[in-house]
């Protein structure tokens, strides 16, 4: 299995991914973030790289979008992980286009991911 979810509360959620990530696992993804800003208005995902092999070469990926922006609500995505990823993931997450803020963190700094995700909220999943 590629995608793992360790913790989730409302808006917030942290995940483990492995191997390699399929479109159909992606879709999850992107439909579990969807759902939080409809419901919480804002959408906190930890995304923890575990052995990860890169994206699946299929079809499908063409019409695979990361959470859908509006400009009013806010969201932020981590990403820990091998720092050999860091270019394709903000590449394959369009960081340069988003309002989302969206970081990579290396494996040895996920607290410092935990903290930068629950940075202005009093509580949180993130906080040990």
């Amino acid at each position: 299995m590629t995608i793992r979810l360790i913790k989730t509360l409302d808006s917030e959620n942290w995940i483990k991914v492995s191997d390699k990530l399929t479109v159909s696992e992606f879709q999850k993804l992107q439909s579990m973030g969807e759902l939080s800003l409809e419901w919480f208005g804002q959408f906190r995902v930890l995304i923890e790289l575990e052995d990860f092999q890169g994206w699946s070469r299929e079809p499908g990926w063409v019409d695979s979008f990361f959470v859908t922006e509006d400009g009013k609500r806010i969201s932020k995505v981590a990403f820990v992980g091998d720092e050999k990823w860091k270019d394709e993931v903000f590449m394959f997450m369009g960081k340069q286009m988003r309002k989302t803020a969206i970081e990579f963190f290396p494996k040895v700094q996920l607290a410092e991911a935990k903290a930068w995700l629950c940075e202005d909220i009093s509580q949180s999943i993130f906080i040990d």
